[in-house]
Order: structure tokens, then sequence, then C-alpha cells
């Protein structure tokens, strides 16, 4: 039997002993560290006298079960093995004693007490949050309950409701958008697009903005799709991690778009909208958008390596297998439409095909996933679904009724109606993004950004829930 090391970090800084719970936090699509004092994991377990464990996803950071990331080794990257992982890791922190020194682990775990007794939550946001929800459904007996943030439990080739929560978000005057932001991107997208895709080779107009320029030509759609993409991408961000200490926020990029008097053309907006999300990685300084498949793209995408840092190809790679999330703009009612390029064409089915030699990829397989887990139709026990109003993930997760994506679909694959049982619990929060309750009370303040009611009274709901699953 061969065995592979999966990293782990342990805080037993608020643990009172046997009898009191293990909190465990659950790696995603990176590298994880310790679990943090800023996030409300932290409140939680100080509240209950937990230790804390953090958990690193297999294929990321340093837990490494195959020499290299090469196909054939990442059949190996499932969320299926990943529960199972979280199941066998559980298995082991439950049968620790300071009696029996400890061979699995190196350097040993050592704790000051037995954990036998301990009662197990785990929690996760985004990719993490679908594994905090499905690790309940699948190893009941292992977890008292589980909270799952900003879960996109739905799994969708075709991800287009991301680009209208963008817009949407753009547009929502709590968070500083305005109708005339959403104008401003929707004219600007489409006067850039034009300028673009009049020369030969594209994107070499001497009227592009600085701020616009991509940075190599763009000779053939790929290309194209990689530019657009670029610029997409950062009002992406903006949306998806509004208020969270990483500006440029919604208010900012729409300060760009459409503030002054009078406003800027629309061109001009869009620069400086882009230019917030400059950075000196740019060619010796100068402002540029990444415009080359090969490079941009593709090259890391290939990198079958690992180096305990990058986390692109594994996460492509679950995408095109597992979920799909490609972030389209074919949708309606977005102002990104402009952008033609980022269509599934192109934004999902080659890159799949150029990263993984995928031949006539027609897709993730959304029916496995969705029959595995049951999607939006949960139907599990003591299990904590937290959503954002303004998350663009939001889209694919569960939500109130009256939401506008409440069971929202693209595609021909399977839509699960949303279903909850009795024992659990969705808190929607309005005004917020991505993962935004996972942050411990006043952990944002030193940024300068306040927690909202809507924070506290999700943080007030998570507590009270975490609560009833250690009675």
């Amino acid at each position: 039997m061969s065995y592979w090391r999966q990293r782990f970090y342990v805080d037993e800084s608020y643990w009172l002993g046997a009898g009191y719970p293990i909190f465990l936090y659950i790696g995603g699509e990176g590298p994880q560290g310790p679990v943090s004092p800023r996030l409300f994991i932290s409140t939680l377990a100080e509240e209950h006298g937990a230790l804390l464990i953090a958990l690193e996803h297999r294929f990321y950071g340093e837990s490494f079960p195959t020499p290299d990331m090469s196909v054939p080794n990442l059949r190996f990257l499932t969320s299926e093995q990943a529960l199972a992982d979280l199941a066998r890791f559980v298995q082991y922190l439950l049968r620790f004693s300071p009696a029996t020194p400890d061979a699995a682990s190196d350097p040993p775990l050592s704790l000051s007490a037995p954990t036998a007794d301990s009662k197990v939550v785990a929690f996760g946001g985004s990719y993490p949050g679908n594994l905090a929800a499905w690790v309940r459904l699948k190893y009941p007996s292992l977890f008292a309950g589980t909270v799952a943030s900003s879960a996109p439990v739905h799994a969708e080739y075709n991800f287009e409701q991301y680009a209208q929560v963008v817009g949407e978000a753009m547009g929502y005057a709590s968070i500083g958008g305005s109708p005339q932001c959403v104008a401003a991107a929707a004219a600007g997208t489409a006067a850039l697009r034009k300028l673009v895709t009049a020369t030969t080779p594209m994107g070499t107009s001497a009227d592009i903005p600085e701020a616009l320029r991509p940075c190599a030509p763009i000779r053939r759609r790929e290309d194209l799709s990689t530019y657009e993409a670029s610029l997409f991408g950062n009002l992406q961000g903006a949306v998806q991690y509004n208020l969270e200490g990483r500006p440029p926020y919604v208010s900012d990029v729409c300060s760009a778009l459409a503030g002054g008097s009078p406003p800027k053309p629309p061109l001009l907006g869009l620069a400086a909208a882009t230019a917030l999300f400059s950075n000196s990685s740019a060619p010796f300084g100068k402002r540029c958008v990444p415009s080359s498949w090969e490079k941009d793209m593709m090259a890391e995408l290939r990198n079958v390596t690992f180096d305990g840092r990058a986390s692109s190809r594994q996460w492509i790679w679950q995408s095109c297998n597992e979920f799909g999330f490609f972030q389209s703009t074919s949708g309606g009612g977005q102002p990104f439409s402009p952008f033609k390029a980022v269509g599934i064409e192109l934004a999902g089915k080659r890159i799949c095909e150029d990263a993984f030699g995928m031949k006539r990829y027609k897709g993730p397989n959304a029916l496995w996933t969705i029959t595995n887990y049951g999607g939006r139709d949960l139907q599990g026990a003591n299990i904590v679904v937290v959503n954002g109003n303004m998350d663009p993930w939001r889209a694919l997760g569960l939500v109130n009724r009256t939401d506008r994506f409440f069971d929202s679909c693209v595609g021909d694959g399977p839509c699960r109606p949303q279903a909850l049982s009795s024992s659990e619990h969705l808190v929607f929060l309005d005004g917020t993004a991505h993962c935004r309750d996972m942050y411990a009370p006043k952990a944002l303040e030193a940024a300068g950004i306040a927690d909202t009611t809507p924070v506290v009274w999700a943080h007030a709901k998570i507590s009270a829930a975490v609560a009833s699953f250690l009675q």
C-alpha cells in the first residue's frame, strides 16, 4: 500500500480539552495555512472552547498525492476524493490519545487531551463551502454539523448568470452602484470592442487608451478572448470581493466609469476603471491588458509541475471535469455582452481542450455532480447555508425564494429545485459579497469597513446554529 502526505494545521489556543469540540476549516483550490484569528470560525472556537484544525485539499499547496499534474494523475483530483480525505482525516483525529504516541503524522500530532468525545463541525467557503455541505451528506456520522458559505452547489457549464450579478451589483445603490454606472460599462465595452476589432492585427489602433492597450498583438480569436476576459475579470473581482479589504470596490469602479461632471466618454471611463487594477507586472511598468492565449492563459494551465503555490491547472481541471462554472458573457441583462469572445466556446470548451487534450469537449459531467450531491435539493441535516445577494456565486447556490436567481439554470443539464430539510438553515445577507460572513466581527475595521446590520444578523444566526449542533 502506498501513502501520500496531506498538510494540516493545529491550533489549541481555545481548546478546553476532552469533550470540547473540533472545528475543521476545509481547504480549497489553493495553498492552505493556519486558521486566521480574523475569521469567524476563530470567534466561534473561542466561544465554544474548540480545537481549530485546517486541512489542505489534495493537489493544492504542498499536498501532492502524485509526482506531477499530468492528465493520468489528475483523475485522482475530484470532489469525491476530497470528501473521503476529510472523512479519513476526522477518523484519524478522533482516535488521538496522549497516551498513545502518534506515528501517522510528521511531526507527530501532539494534543493536550484525547479527542474521542469531541464533536466535529466543518466550515468552508466557496468551493470548500460545497465540500462542507456535501461532507455532511456523505459522512453524517463524523460531523455534528457544517457551515457552507457562498457554496455554488448547482454545477453548470455555461455560468452566464455570473456576469448578470456583476451588472446587478454595479447598479446597486447601497454599495455604490448606479444605473449610470451600468450604462457607462455597457457603452464602454461596446466602444472598445468596435475599436479593437477594427484593425489587423486587432488591438493596434492608436485610439485605444493606454490602460486598455493589449500587452501583445491580438492575432486570433483566442487572443481576443484572453483580452476581453482579462478586462471582464477586473470588474468581476471588484464585485466578488467588494468591501472585503481588497479595493478597488464597486464604488471606486463606478466613480471611475461614470463619475465627474460632465461624465467621461464611455471609452475613457472604462480605461479609468481598468487603470484601478494596473500593477507593476506589466512590461516596463506600462499599463496593458493580458492578451496572449498561449502566454497568459495556456502556459500556466499546461504546466504539470507542482510548486506549492500555483493552482490554476488543478482548479480548471475540476471545472472541466465536474463543475463547469465557466463565466461567460452570453446572457442578457448585463453590460458585458459586447465582449462576445468570452462565450462558452472559448471561455470554457477551448480551454478544456487545449489544457487537457479533451477532444470534442462537450462540458463537465454536471449530471453526475448534481445526481451525486443533489444540487440545490440539499436535503441534509445540520447544515447552515450562507449567501450574500451581491455575490455572483449566489446564482448557483441556495437563496431566498424572492431572489432573482432562485432555482436559476442555464443549458440542458439537470435542474433540481431548491429544497432544505427542517434542520438546515438558510442565511441570506443583503449587500454582501463572496464569503463575507466568514470574517470575524470587526475584522475589517482596520480597512475602514464596519459590520453592517445584515452581517451582525448573519453571525448571530450562524452562531445559534453551531451551538445547536453541539448540544
